[in-house]
C-alpha cells in the first residue's frame, strides 16, 4: 500500500481482487495477476539463504506485491463469501502496526479491519476487463 504511515489507525476504503476469504486466510490483492506473482516471490523468499544477497531481494519482491490482510470478522466473512475472487471494495480500518498485516502474523493477519464489502464496479473506476 503506497504511503502506509499515512492510512494506519484510518478508516479507508481499498479496492481490489479478493482472492479466497474464510478461516485463516483473506487477502486483497491489487489485481487478479498479483496472486501468481505473490506466489513466486513468497517461494524466492522461503529458497532465498538468509546470509545471501538474494534474501533481501526476494523480501523487497515481495513487499513491491504484498497483498493486503483482511482481519477476521464473522459478519464480514459472510458477506465476503458471495464475493470471493472477484473485484470488490473493502472498507474497514487500517492496522496502527502494519498495513499489509504481516507484522501481526500470517494467519489471518490483518492489515485492515473490515467493516464491509461490495463489488467494484466500472462505474467506480474498476479495471474494464476484470477476468
Amino acid at each position: 500500500m503506497k504511503n502506509c504511515d499515512s492510512y494506519r489507525g484510518k478508516t479507508v476504503r481499498a479496492a481490489g481482487y479478493l482472492d479466497d476469504c474464510a478461516d485463516n486466510d483473506c487477502q486483497l490483492f491489487a489485481d487478479k495477476k498479483a496472486i501468481g506473482i505473490s506466489a513466486d516471490a513468497w517461494k524466492a523468499v522461503r529458497n532465498a539463504k538468509r546470509d545471501s544477497a538474494e534474501w533481501p531481494k526476494a523480501w523487497n519482491r515481495l513487499a513491491a506485491v504484498a497483498p493486503i490482510g483482511i482481519g477476521y470478522d464473522e459478519t464480514f466473512d459472510r458477506k465476503a463469501a458471495s464475493l470471493q475472487h472477484s473485484y470488490v471494495v473493502i472498507t474497514g480500518r487500517v492496522s496502527k502496526d502494519s498495513c499489509t498485516g504481516f507484522a501481526t502474523g500470517t494467519d489471518r493477519a490483518f492489515g485492515i479491519d473490515p467493516i464491509d464489502i461490495r463489488p467494484w464496479t466500472p462505474a467506480d473506476g474498476a479495471p474494464a476487463n476484470m477476468q
